[in-house]
């Protein structure tokens, strides 16, 4: 494939993801999500209640997501560090979503968060993303090379994963919806902490690199 040829200056001494181990493990989260759900629920259905041992391991694999990818975007630039800021925020929003509000019919003690607080939290955390990219100073055309594909595609079989969770959730099979997302939650996270591997980007590190070919 072309588009995983050539070397980008956004991303110096990182590797792009084979496609082999990330694709196989998507794979196998697809294949045993269902089952360990089935087997969870026989053990005990209150893994799969609000605020359960499901979300809180959710919720932890989210938080360990975020760090991961700030982690990586104090050390990027460019692409990469608006990458990795856009993914941290993701993760955080997604964080704040395993959280119920206090108001929920279905909650029943435990960390919650009132559901007017839920729309500030989101914009604070938008608002300081934003900050945090345009703190960069990154060339901002290099985020929409295609190219930067080679090294992110993982995130889009994350967001798949999400997707089957969705259609469990709509089948009505919530023990299938919430292992799905644990292993779509635990994909992202060892994505996010395979991306902060790299080492950091220096000034005289990024002067040495070439221009990207066009």
């Amino acid at each position: 494939m072309r588009i995983a040829q050539g070397h980008l200056a956004s991303w110096p001494q990182t590797p792009r993801p084979a496609p082999f181990p990330w694709i196989s493990s998507a794979l196998l989260i697809g294949c045993l999500a269902p089952l360990l759900g089935h087997a969870l629920m026989a053990l005990s259905a209150s893994i799969f209640q609000e605020n359960g041992a499901i979300e809180d391991a959710q919720a932890l694999l989210l938080a360990f997501a975020a760090l991961g990818f700030l982690n990586a975007y104090r050390r990027a630039g460019d692409a990469k560090a608006l990458f990795c800021v856009a993914m941290g925020a993701l993760s955080i929003l997604a964080l704040q979503r395993e959280i119920p509000a206090c108001e929920s019919a279905f909650f029943e003690g435990g960390l919650c968060v009132p559901r007017a607080a839920k729309i500030p939290l989101s914009g604070a955390v938008a608002l300081i993303a934003g900050m945090l990219a345009l703190a960069k100073r990154p060339r901002w055309r290099s985020f929409l090379d295609l190219r930067n594909l080679a090294w992110v595609w993982p995130v889009g079989i994350a967001a798949l994963l999400l997707g089957a969770a969705e259609l469990a959730e709509h089948a009505l099979h919530q023990e299938m919806e919430e292992t799905l997302e644990f292993g779509a939650y635990a994909y992202l996270a060892t994505f996010a902490i395979w991306i902060a591997r790299a080492p950091a980007v220096d000034k005289a590190h990024r002067k040495a690199v070439k221009p990207e070919t066009r």
